[in-house]
């Protein structure tokens, strides 16, 4: 009897520990499909902003040296530098690269994507080379409710070179 007794609660701690494991890798499973996903959207994103001349996506000037950003939050709506009413290219793209992102099914995603020439002090028309870095960050929910939340980010970069006039 005694023997049946120890056997019992043994196989109740192997099973709750085992129960733990199996919380903790869906958990995990999750959060990788959610970063496969921001880095989807990130991809696609930094693909479309690297053409020949970016800085004209964000609305620049070809003889400005300042870094450009644009900002997107699904979750509010709110973009920077707001969005015209125009249909122009540019426009067009950045409606894109929101569609791109509102589409990834990730939990409140949002957007920035930034444009450098280089090296410091270049314009975007004198440049050898334009780092464009996009970021999409969201909402990592665990358990379902708002105070187990956890905002996380991913970070894709690239350099478009190109022969400097």
């Amino acid at each position: 009897m005694v023997e049946v007794l120890i056997a019992s609660v043994l196989l109740s701690v192997i099973l709750l520990a085992t129960f733990g494991l199996v919380t903790q890798g869906v958990r995990r499973a999750y959060s990788a499909k959610q970063i496969t996903r921001a880095t989807v959207a990130a991809q696609a994103v930094l693909e479309r902003a690297n053409v020949a001349a970016p800085h004209i996506n964000l609305g620049g000037v070809g003889t400005g040296t300042a870094a450009l950003t644009y900002t997107f939050n699904a979750t509010t709506g709110t973009l920077a530098p707001a969005a015209a009413a125009d249909t122009t290219p540019a426009q067009t793209e950045r409606t894109k690269w929101r569609t791109i992102v509102s589409t990834s099914e990730l939990p409140a995603p949002s957007l920035v994507v930034t444009l450098t020439p280089l090296p410091a002090g270049r314009s975007f028309d004198t440049s050898a080379i334009v780092r464009i870095v996009v970021d999409v960050s969201w909402d990592e929910v665990f358990g379902g409710t708002v105070s187990a939340r956890r905002r996380r980010s991913t970070r894709l970069q690239t350099f478009n070179i190109r022969s400097a006039t």
